[in-house]
């Protein structure tokens, strides 16, 4: 495995690189799960814009394995109030946790409505949590 990479998927096979802390481990393997499930073929090659799509894709898609729209409400309930802090709440990287909320921000064209929280997702990778007090 080339030095640069944290993880590599061979058939149904994941390698990880040693050392990498559990956080790491996590986003690293729930990168190789989405490549697993939506890349084709070889795509190391960066260079090729198709490639780069694939690479996008599984992060993304490996990010919101990581975060859902409900721990993000926990985030919320747990006080968080920064992107570092709900990184920390959940045990992911600041990285991981702001490639989900922009691929959110795209899915729902940026407002998600949850329970009585509506989620509103922003493309720089910020949410709001807005609580609705329905007791009627």
């Amino acid at each position: 495995m080339p030095d640069h990479q944290n993880g590599l998927i061979i058939g149904k096979t994941i390698y990880l690189r040693p050392g990498q802390s559990a956080i790491e481990l996590a986003t690293t393997i729930s990168e190789e799960i989405a490549h697993y499930l939506t890349s084709v073929g070889d795509i190391s090659d960066l260079n090729n814009p198709f490639n780069r799509k694939q690479e996008r894709r599984a992060r993304d898609i490996g990010a919101v394995m990581l975060v859902s729209p409900f721990d993000i409400i926990d985030c919320f309930e747990a006080g968080c109030v920064s992107v570092w802090e709900c990184a920390e709440h959940l045990q992911v990287s600041e990285v991981t946790f702001k490639d989900a909320i922009k691929w959110y921000a795209r899915k729902w064209n940026g407002i998600k409505t949850e329970n009585n929280y509506t989620l509103l997702f922003q493309p720089n990778g910020t949410v709001a949590v807005l609580k609705s007090f329905n007791n009627f």
